[in-house]
């Protein structure tokens, strides 16, 4: 009777281990029925990621068990994504890069996976002391409490590219992150339940603040002018039951702070200029918003974002301009929105600045004091108050034939195809205007042509399109200063570098996206891809201006600022590619 008993018992032990080792699974990109989603149901998963079984993007089970665990490792040369929103992990995404081994466990209580794995790393005062040492992991916690507590926290000085340090703490006192090894010093006061990221970026061999907490404050009569900051991000809202007429930004900043100013409040208010790098009025207005962000070595405020005044030409009646609110004023013409002269209001603020857009038939005067100035269809002019309160144009414009061949037209259709020129065509302008450039392009023709059977790279229409009898006839005929052409053609873009008369052709591909354009007109603008000129006409690696890289709209300058840190996007008299294209678009647009 014992020995039955025994059996039994055993039999249940098999049966559970049995069912416990078939909830487990080992699955791959190609093996799982819905590639990077991964399926509920299971208490652990191992997900494993290699070349030729890779998926871009990978989201944890939607519905998990408690202590459910999800292990990813990857093999691939390629990177992932992990969407991150159910995790306890203070960014949107993770990227999982080939080496990596993350761990996942999943707290049905706070409905959140805990991070763990070879990549993660869990510090705390008292465990690792207040310096955290070189080499750390991908993803290092370091936390703080009441007896586990450093006044201030010391970052490496040796880490990897991307590595991220996340700083929390739940003690009474507070902290700070000390200058050491970082690249700007940043209010850093950490608080009680404040959370910190840094990020190390490789190319500079420091550490940024890549999110903190934001200080929200009400304007009220106490801040006329607003405090000193205790964090990198302070904001300060403005609302019908607090408001006050003026606000100044703080006097005593840490170096590459912030400061957002927003308003719900019916009535206007007005940021003061005073420790603002020049820029004209700034009225806020219901609805809008203003981002400021301290430049220590310039010992101003540099606006980073502020609302736009737009009108419409045909409802200005007079063709007057009504005094300047904002920095910007955009005016709009059209074919039934139009006025025969706009005039610009006089005593306006230095560095305010009015941008005219016509896409109407006629030509219109635009009225600046007492020079007058003619803009025609397609063009885009920007006007800009000098330091004596003067109006003066800021712009010249160069004139572009817009070509795409029958080839592309066949392969995506012809309205996609124009589609797709007037983007790139778009997004290169706005580059322009976001990054000081002294001239705009307008578009003076968008015509199709015959690809000859031996185009076969990009560089066979860049060499024949020069001397083409058809298209030089519509250059001559529409006075265009350069040639764009789109094809099929092997590569993804290709031009001439510094564009002589004869050489100002640009071409792109259907290979690639519509952000092709904005680089390759660079390189007839003069500017060389990052590292490959010996003075200043080149892109900025590092920060993948449009000329290097080409991941975000601005082409390089020491005199704009990376929205994220803060970094000057071009380097004084060794990386400037806006003062090259600027010194040279006054030749360019006399060539026709």
């Amino acid at each position: 009777m014992r020995i039955k008993k025994l059996f039994l018992c055993c039999a249940v032990c098999m049966l559970s281990l049995s069912a416990y080792a078939a909830n487990e699974i080992t699955t791959t990109p190609n093996s799982n029925a819905q590639k990077g989603s991964l399926p509920s149901g299971y208490s652990k998963i191992t997900f494993t990621l290699s070349n030729g079984n890779w998926v871009p993007e990978i989201q944890l089970p939607q519905n998990p068990a408690d202590k459910a665990q999800v292990n990813i490792i990857s093999y691939a040369a390629y990177s992932s994504t992990l969407n991150t929103a159910a995790v306890d992990f203070p960014m949107t995404q993770l990227t999982i890069n080939n080496g990596d081994n993350y761990l996942f466990t999943y707290n049905a209580q706070n409905k959140k996976w805990r991070i763990e794995g070879t990549n993660v790393s869990y510090l705390t005062p008292n465990s690792n002391g207040a310096v955290i040492a070189n080499n750390p992991k991908p993803v290092s916690f370091y936390s703080m409490a009441d007896a586990n507590w450093a006044a201030e926290i010391k970052l490496p000085a040796i880490a990897k590219n991307n590595d991220l340090i996340i700083i929390r703490s739940n003690a009474t006192w507070s902290s700070a992150i000390a200058l050491d090894n970082r690249l700007y010093a940043n209010t850093t006061k950490i608080n009680r339940n404040d959370e910190y990221v840094l990020k190390y970026l490789g190319d500079f061999q420091r550490w940024v603040v890549e999110s903190a907490p934001t200080r929200t404050l009400n304007a009220s009569t106490a801040i006329n002018t607003i405090p000193t900051p205790t964090s990198p991000i302070t904001l300060v809202k403005f609302s019908d039951g607090q408001w006050i007429p003026n606000i100044t930004l703080p006097t005593n900043p840490g170096n590459r702070d912030r400061v957002i100013v927003q308003s719900n409040a019916t009535s206007s208010s007005y940021i003061n200029n005073t420790g603002v790098n020049t820029i004209g009025p700034m009225q806020l207005r219901t609805g809008d918003k203003y981002e400021f962000m301290y430049i220590a070595e310039n010992k101003k405020w540099e606006v980073m974002y502020y609302p736009n005044t737009v009108y419409q030409a045909g409802k200005l009646g007079s063709g007057v301009l009504p005094a300047l609110t904002t920095p910007r004023t955009i005016v709009d013409f059209s074919d039934g929105n139009y006025v025969t002269q706009l005039t610009l209001p006089n005593n306006s603020a230095p560095n305010s600045r009015v941008v005219v857009r016509s896409n109407a038939t006629w030509t219109f005067n635009v009225l600046a004091g007492t020079q007058r100035f003619p803009v025609t269809k397609g063009e885009t002019v920007a006007f800009v108050v000098n330091s004596s309160g003067a109006w003066t144009k800021e712009t010249i414009t160069i004139d572009l034939l817009l070509l795409y061949s029958d080839k592309a037209a066949a392969k995506l259709g012809e309205s996609v195809m124009q589609a797709r020129l007037r983007e790139g065509f778009s997004l290169t302008n706005d580059a322009l205007e976001n990054s000081g450039a002294n001239f705009r392009y307008r578009m003076v023709g968008l015509k199709k042509v015959v690809a000859k059977s031996t185009w076969l790279a990009l560089g066979d229409p860049l060499r024949e399109l020069r001397d083409d009898a058809t298209v030089q006839g519509w250059r001559n005929e529409l006075k265009a200063d350069g040639i764009y052409y789109e094809g099929t053609e092997d590569g993804c873009g290709l031009a001439w570098l510094r564009g002589s008369s004869y050489n100002m052709i640009a071409s792109g591909s259907t290979n690639c996206g519509t952000t092709v354009m904005r680089h390759e007109l660079g390189h007839n603008m003069s500017v060389a891809h990052g590292g490959e000129s010996s003075s200043y006409n080149q892109g900025y690696t590092a920060l993948k201006t449009i000329m290097a890289g080409n991941s975000i709209p601005y082409y390089a300058t020491p005199k704009r600022y990376s929205p994220d840190y803060g970094i000057p996007l071009g380097i004084e008299n060794k990386i400037d590619a806006v003062r090259a294209m600027n010194e040279f678009s006054s030749t360019v647009a006399a060539y026709r």
